[in-house]
């Protein structure tokens, strides 16, 4: 009897121990950069918030940990939304294995990514890049391309123009940036990373994106759901027009109803907590956007008690 009892209690407790680590949520981010920051405010608010544990997991790319959300194995991503997008279609990121399971839970807000050249450079348009050394290949980060062939279709300048310096992904670009290496580069506008460039390299040019609609028509064949827009350095003031895109926290379908709903809510309701981490740039939380990829049940349910549904475009 006793031996009955003891093994009935172990399976109470396996049991118990399996339910409580079935409450732990996976958010897949990348291993650097802004989703890693963005991630990491995420799974604190949902741990302290929402009756659920999350915890951040990084990867190389959105193309590892996308599919993984895709496949139920990971419970939400953390990514930008072209790469979401590419994801949930099957292009260019996965070309004809479209990632059709993939839910948005929330947009987040846009982040600036500015072009420039060192300030002593004689370069002042995109079309005075033609022969000067920038960064090509992106075997390890497919986005930096797709930026480029943004901006360079903005300008209505080839990007075959330049004198193409191959690069893995954005640290290495911004490492051959800073040692002079290279003449033309990216980061996010305002950023700790585009200061020290500055610093490095005597200060920095920034080249405006055009927003007259033909021009961003063309942008947007490279960047879907992307933006030109107009953003100030608290810091110096400058005002430069750059390429803005959202960044998204995204889901699958198979991940209950009830565990996203309370995870939109407690994000709803901390949304002050992820604008602070770029509060001088006032990023508000966008919440229920359009952006080519449906929204999960358990977030269209949050939204409508808030009155953010349907989804603004």
């Amino acid at each position: 009897m006793k031996l009955w009892t003891s093994l009935a209690l172990a399976g109470l407790v396996a049991l118990h121990a399996g339910a409580a680590r079935a409450q732990v949520l996976g958010l897949g981010t990348a291993q650097a950069g802004a989703t890693v920051t963005i991630g990491q405010t995420v799974a604190k608010i949902v741990s302290e918030n929402a009756g659920l544990q999350m915890r951040t997991q990084a990867f190389a790319s959105t193309g590892q940990y996308g599919p993984r959300v895709n496949g139920g194995e990971l419970d939400f991503g953390l990514s930008n939304v072209i790469e979401t997008y590419f994801l949930h279609k099957g292009e260019k990121l996965l070309p004809g294995k479209p990632q059709s399971e993939l839910r948005l839970a929330m947009v987040l807000y846009a982040l600036p990514v500015t072009f420039f050249t060192p300030n002593n450079s004689p370069v002042r348009s995109a079309q005075e890049l033609a022969g000067k050394r920038a960064p090509t290949g992106w075997s390890s980060q497919p986005l930096g391309r797709w930026l480029f062939d943004g901006f360079f279709a903005n300008q209505g300048v080839p990007y075959e123009s330049v004198a193409g310096v191959p690069v893995t992904a954005m640290p290495r670009m911004w490492d051959m940036f800073g040692q002079g290496q290279l003449d033309f580069a990216l980061s996010i506008y305002g950023s700790s990373m585009t200061e020290d460039l500055g610093a490095k390299v005597g200060g920095l040019r920034h080249i405006d994106l055009k927003d007259d609609p033909e021009s961003v028509a063309r942008m947007r064949q490279h960047l879907p759901f992307s933006y030109v827009s107009t953003d100030t350095n608290p810091r110096t003031g400058q005002t430069v027009k750059n390429i803005s895109y959202d960044f998204v926290l995204f889901t699958s379908t198979k991940v209950p109803d009830d565990v996203v709903y309370r995870v939109v809510k407690a994000l709803h309701a901390r949304a002050a907590d992820l604008e602070q981490l770029y509060s001088a740039d006032k990023r508000k939380v966008r919440f229920a956007v359009e952006s080519g990829i449906p929204f999960h049940p358990g977030a269209e349910r949050l939204y409508k008690e808030v009155g953010l549904w349907p989804p603004r475009k």
